[in-house]
Formats: C-alpha cells, structure tokens, sequence
C-alpha cells in the first residue's frame, strides 16, 4: 500500500529551497508514494514544474493591510487545518524553516514527521535570540530534524542548542537532467570572461555589495572581463545605482529574474557567489554539473565540497574576494569530474531513511 506523505512550504517562486524542492518532489518514488504539496501561497514560477502525482494543498494566507483582520483569519486558517489534517499522513515534513504556517502545521500532519533546517540561522542571532528563534519554528516538536550541510549543525551544537529529534544531514536533490537540457536551450553570446551570479538580490545574506566592490577593484587595476547577475530583490537598485556610479555600465549587465539561469551558466566561465550564510547552496550542485568552476566565500560546506575540486573558496571580505577573482582571471581552473547520479542517490538513501524509519 502506498504511504500518504506531505511537504510543507511558502510557495514555489524562485529560490535556493523552492528549487531544491521541486527536484525533491521530481525524485520521488511516486509507485510508493502519494503525494501531497502544501503551499502557504499557491504561486510561483515553478509550479508547472512538478510532478501531475501531487497533489496541492493550499493555505490560501491572507495578506490584508488590516494587521488585526489578517491574524485574525490566519490564526483561524491555522486550526482548520490543523483539524482537518490531523494524523491524516504517514509522513509530514516542514520544508520551509522558517514559514510559520509550515513548522506550525506539519508536525499534527503526521506522528511521523520532519523539519528542514536550510540555513545557518546562529549567525543572525545572539543566544536569547537564537534560543527564540529555535521555540518559534517549534524545531524541538519534530521527530526528525534534517540539516542540508554538516557546518549548520556544528554552529548549533556550538551555540549549546541540543536537539530533542534525530539529526541527519544530507544535501538537496538536484534535477540534473533538467539543468542540462536546459543549458542547451538557447545560446548566450560573450565577449569575454565573464563571471555569473545567480541569487536573490538582499545584501543582508547575499552580501553583494562584496562582489560588485571587488569587480571594481579588479577593473581599476586594469583587468578586462564582464560579470552577469541573474535575479532582483528587495536590493536591486542599490547594486544598479552603485554600477551607475562606478562606471561599470559596460562590466556588469543585469538580466533580471530568469526561470532558466542554466543557458548563462553554460556560457559563462565561472560561477561566483559572495553570501555571508547559505545552506546547502544550489549553485554548488548546478556548476559542478555543467563543469564550471565557482568563486564562493566560504559559506556551507565550501571547504569539504568545493575548496580544490570545483573552485576557489575565499574568506568573507574585500581582499579575500578580490584574491579570489583574480586568481582565477590569471590562472583558471580546472574541475574535478563529478557525478550527479551519485550524489542524487546518495540523497535519496537518506531521504527514504527520513520517511520510513
């Protein structure tokens, strides 16, 4: 008989988790499976992507202006559903960590449930508001607590919070196939050597401004290449104003949000990330598929996957990163074969070790 399973998060927009999720959701054994998506919000562009087994739940959250109304019809929604789902799968998992109506919710989905922990959230907070933070996603209610990188867990541990659930730690899927058909989609020409960032435009975890900076400094000391940046965000318009500003106009060309970041990928010749916290970074899989090297503070589990084998790590700040790019613009760098159906099942044994135990 198949097991009824559920994965709860925000929406299915462009993101590191919504990405992550939907290659989860492609992976998924559906001959043993039924299964279930609850979206806080039924959006996003990745919708059409998943699988025509699942089956979506909306939440539907109210988002009036009217601040009493809105938690008024939220904290009604929480417990209509909280009735109506209750124990009514064999497995739950909140897969968004931070979405109230998610961590919330999917431990009375299911006695048998999960919580993903996708970021390093101890570099946010000090430890009253670690602790709080720890009580709010309601973390210490799950049976099981998956962690997508080795250094989120040992920040925790350092921080004194012990878990009451089991730990794992496993990386997220990545749909390999998908990144490489739609590499090939379309071809986008270059004149140069060209670096490409792909994120969410919020400095407060992308730490772009490290990036544009260090391109800055590289041009005044007179090297030639181009930098692409895929994406928008809350900070969009600081980075365009401080290109506008610096006269890099013609060094760096934002594209704007792209449903397949894949076609600059191939054609660039390396992937730079500049974040002061990350996961379990999609781009670290995405660019070790199609063979480019990454340019990455060190963020994650950068030095254990990345440092040597697919790229250069360097330290979070201006000289470190600037060292970084041009040591790459001077010498290149070669990568390492990498196999994506290893590591999909090396997850999957995980996953289904999270589902069934």
């Amino acid at each position: 008989m198949k097991k009824n399973i559920v994965f709860c998060a925000y929406n299915l927009d462009l993101g590191g988790i919504e990405t992550a999720l939907v290659s989860l959701l492609n992976n998924l054994d559906y001959s043993k499976y039924n299964v279930s998506l609850f979206l806080t919000k039924k959006e996003g562009i990745f919708l059409n992507d998943i699988p025509k087994e699942v089956k979506i739940i909306d939440f539907n959250i109210c988002e009036s202006k009217n601040i009493l109304f809105r938690k008024l019809v939220n904290f009604v929604k929480l417990n209509y559903f909280k009735l109506k789902y209750k124990n009514k799968f064999d497995f739950a998992a909140a897969y968004a960590t931070t979405i109230k109506s998610c961590t919330k919710l999917a431990y009375h989905f299911s006695q048998n449930n999960a919580i993903w922990i996708h970021g390093d959230y101890t570099i946010e907070f000090d430890d009253k508001g670690l602790n709080k933070f720890v009580d709010y996603i309601n973390v210490q209610k799950y049976q099981k607590i998956v962690f997508v990188a080795n250094s989120i867990l040992d920040s925790f541990t350092k921080r004194g919070i012990i878990f009451n659930g089991k730990t794992y730690v496993f990386n997220n899927f990545i749909d390999y196939n998908k990144v490489l058909k739609k590499a090939e989609e379309e071809v986008i020409e270059k004149e140069k050597v060209t670096f490409v960032n792909v994120s969410r435009h919020e400095e407060k975890a992308k730490n772009l401004m490290l990036l544009l900076k260090s391109v800055k400094r590289l041009i005044d000391d007179g090297y030639d290449f181009n930098l692409w940046m895929i994406g928008d965000g809350p900070d969009s318009k600081m980075y365009t104003d401080f290109v506008k500003e610096n006269n890099l106009q013609d060094v760096v060309t934002f594209f704007g949000r792209k449903s397949n970041p894949f076609v600059y990928y191939k054609s660039a010749d390396a992937v730079v990330l500049s974040s002061v916290m990350e996961g379990n970074p999609v781009v670290f899989v995405e660019a070790r598929i199609l063979g480019k090297p990454l340019i990455t503070t060190n963020v994650s589990d950068a030095l254990v996957d990345i440092k040597d084998k697919y790229g250069i790590v360097t330290e979070i700040n201006e000289d470190s990163y600037t060292a970084g790019l041009k040591q790459f613009l001077d010498d290149g760098f070669i990568c390492k074969s990498f196999d994506p159906e290893k590591f999909n099942q090396d997850v999957l044994g995980k996953l289904t070790e999270v589902i069934e135990k």
